[in-house]
């Protein structure tokens, strides 16, 4: 069994180093936009919607989606509980090409990796209050600024991968509060136990990903309510 993953796991990483050799005059050319001219761009997000799917088949794990209905055809938020650094391109691949902008931690932006992946982000200073403020304002005038945006966020704050889901930051309740975007909650299972974090190996295990309906901030509702309402459905929907 170690060895079909070390296989699979050696195999794959070939494959996406060789991927990013090809894609190399196309991480050139971004690097040279700026991101207001690449919000804009469908052939960016065209390109980023290829990253995502290939870095998620070269893993050869068996990933199941569960409810893409309920994905609206505009903008949204998305919300997705944050285990491993496999739950970026799942989150990625179900903006379906759409343009979106990333609310990413700096922590997860030290990877060369990561931020090819998130090319299009706004980072955010948890170091204090009102650096976290500065930057969600920074994300709330992108968003609105740029009608056609969907949003990418892990309001954990981190990854956690001891199978719970920890306490939300109420970022993205202000976002939906300011932008009036629903929020669409993804809870993903499997991916922390299938690649955690700081490991080379892939195992494979069977990752489940499972989207709920949306929800809305409604005028008067207070933000702590909002956030709680969106935690407590990944609570309620738990892997079958």
């Amino acid at each position: 069994m170690e060895v079909g993953n070390w296989v699979r796991t050696i195999i794959g990483r070939i494959l996406l180093i060789a991927f990013f050799i090809i894609y190399t005059p196309f991480f050139c050319a971004t690097s040279f936009i700026n991101k207001e001219r690449l919000y804009k761009s469908k052939l960016f997000f065209f390109f980023g919607d290829i990253l995502y799917r290939f870095s998620l088949w070269v893993t050869f794990l068996p990933i199941t989606i569960v409810g893409k209905e309920n994905i609206p055809d505009g903008p949204v938020i998305f919300v997705g509980n944050h285990q491993s650094s496999l739950d970026i391109p799942i989150l990625g691949l179900l903006a379906g090409g759409r343009p979106h902008v990333w609310l990413a931690t700096i922590d997860l932006m030290k990877s060369f990796f990561l931020r090819r992946m998130v090319k299009a982000a706004v980072l955010v200073d948890m170091s204090s209050p009102l650096k976290g403020m500065r930057s969600l304002l920074q994300a709330i005038k992108i968003i609105n600024d740029n009608k056609t945006l969907s949003v990418m966020i892990f309001p954990e704050g981190g990854r956690f991968n001891d199978g719970s889901v920890h306490d939300f930051f109420s970022g993205f309740a202000i976002l939906a509060e300011k932008t009036g975007l629903p929020v669409v909650p993804v809870h993903i299972f499997g991916a922390g136990k299938a690649y955690p974090p700081k490991t080379f190996l892939m195992r494979r295990i069977p990752v489940k990903v499972i989207i709920g309906k949306p929800f809305v901030y409604q005028e008067g509702q207070e933000i702590e309510q909002f956030k709680d309402q969106v935690q407590s459905w990944f609570a309620q929907h738990k892997e079958d």
